[in-house]
């Protein structure tokens, strides 16, 4: 029988998180922690793919209970906190049934229940379980560490049959914990803080010679993708799991390595205001003025840690450096009362750019982007000049996305050239101003290292001789006398 149905729908809370987080002892700060999660490619804390599958099973098991043997489930997309998600049935008999999770008209999650046990799982051979353990911590391997890990964790001792009865009704209490520790085991254990938990394949009421522990062995990795599958047994389960090594957080160039680029003090009296400063581009930026001499003042938003960190590294290597808090979608003259005056200006205010999308074109997504790259640009503009020195020279990024056409980042191409023309524009009409703006590469960044085969350029490289331009544009030579 095929069927749309939607049976339910919920959002998961941060305190959603932190109940799931004591079921399954996946601690991971992936899905609980703000500054954490900002720092990888999706922005934002994002639900367990086991607590999504869980709530989804038991909605459904709910309303066609039957005896579950096997689960198996794609994770295809993150859904992210207090976001809207729905089960829908996608087709169902009397021996397993189908459905998706879907959130912003996007599935993220694909599942299936059955009562037939997977055939070549059944042929596995269980894992034998060695002391298990608890995970406070988890693990920081390299990807080169994964290949044969093997272990075993402890199953969560809290209430799981509350959240998910009709769950644990039909695989039972076992198994459903085994089911949640398979959540630990990627996030905690293999490949633990820099992973994504792809899909699952479980066998379900099996005979085990021990409750309370889940044996786990990495047997398949592929450097091409950094994809691992990872076998596993015990309490009830038995199965295979699919999971990605994400790459870890990139990080910038560092003031010594900065510092062998930058000759002498060319840019010495000059004060830099730096929109966005705290990380990616903005970090590299503040670091190559300070290596010239000049006077760094990095503004950030959310990550003020961030901010002290660039800050610390700047004058701890003998520059100088300012941090203040500055939100590009609030009036710029109420927060830069106190700025004083600058002689350029860096702007790398920019909203998530990899966004979830279910057609070509929304137009609340480019709404946002143009609040970043247009009217934020704008007002700064506005208040730098009205406050600031006879000339100001100011740096808008732009991208190659605008020439590349890719669908995903339609919005966000269509507002960074909004913002190219609002920069024509400036510079024709406005005397004291001048913007100089760079259609640059992909740069590896926090929001574009990701885990396939893209390649990204070296934000060093890329920003190095755009500073020196614009702060020769901030004091340009004097004229010969003749």
């Amino acid at each position: 029988m095929m069927s749309d149905e939607q049976l339910a729908s919920r959002s998961f809370s941060l305190n959603d998180q932190i109940a799931f987080a004591r079921l399954s002892w996946d601690w991971n700060p992936m899905h609980l922690d703000e500054a954490f999660a900002r720092r990888t490619q999706v922005g934002t804390p994002v639900v367990h793919g086991i607590h999504n599958l869980a709530w989804a099973a038991d909605a459904v098991l709910f309303r066609f209970p039957f005896k579950v043997a096997n689960i198996r489930a794609r994770f295809l997309q993150p859904l992210y906190l207090n976001e809207l998600a729905s089960v829908r049935i996608r087709d169902r008999t009397d021996r397993q049934v189908e459905f998706e999770v879907v959130a912003a008209n996007t599935v993220v999650a694909l599942i299936r229940l059955s009562s037939e046990p997977g055939k070549a799982l059944a042929r596995s051979t269980l894992l034998a379980p060695s002391v298990p353990a608890q995970i406070s911590q988890p693990a920081d391997l390299r990807f080169d560490e994964l290949a044969d890990q093997t272990g075993t964790v402890a199953t969560g001792d809290g209430d799981v049959q509350s959240p998910f009865p009709a769950l644990s009704e039909t695989i039972g209490i076992a198994a459903l914990k085994a089911l949640l520790a398979t959540s630990q085991i990627v996030g905690m254990a293999c490949p633990g803080l820099h992973s994504l938990f792809s899909g699952l394949n479980v066998n379900c009421a099996l005979d085990t010679e021990r409750d309370g522990a889940l044996a786990y062995a990495v047997k398949k990795v592929d450097a091409r993708f950094r994809s691992l599958q990872i076998d596993v047994s015990g309490s009830g389960i038995a199965g295979r799991l699919d999971a990605f090594a994400r790459p870890t957080p990139p990080s910038q160039s560092s003031m010594t390595e900065i510092s062998l680029h930058v000759a002498g003090s060319p840019f010495a009296g000059q004060r830099s205001l730096i929109v966005g400063g705290s990380r990616g581009l903005g970090e590299v930026t503040a670091k190559i003025v300070a290596a010239g001499g000049g006077r760094p003042l990095i503004t950030y938003r959310d990550g003020q840690h961030e901010a002290e960190r660039v800050s610390a590294e700047i004058l701890g290597a003998g520059g100088q450096c300012e941090i203040l808090r500055y939100d590009a979608l609030m009036p710029a003259s109420e927060q830069l009362q106190q700025l004083g005056a600058v002689d350029s200006c860096y702007y790398f205010a920019t909203a998530k750019i990899f966004q979830r999308k279910s057609a070509l074109y929304e137009p609340d997504k480019l709404r946002t982007f143009m609040r970043f790259y247009a009217d934020g640009f704008f007002d700064l503009c506005t208040a730098l000049v009205h406050d600031g020195p006879a000339k100001l020279a100011l740096f808008y990024p732009s991208t190659v996305a605008i020439d590349e056409g890719v669908s995903t980042t339609a919005e966000y191409a269509m507002a960074k050239m909004a913002g190219e023309i609002l920069a024509k524009y400036l510079n024709e009409f406005t005397s004291n101003i001048h913007i100089i703006s760079r259609r640059l590469p992909r740069i590896l960044t926090d929001q574009t290292a990701t885990v396939g085969v893209a390649s990204a350029d070296n934000a060093l490289d890329v920003m190095l001789p755009i500073v020196y331009e614009v702060q020769r544009t901030a004091r340009p030579e004097p004229a010969p006398r003749g």
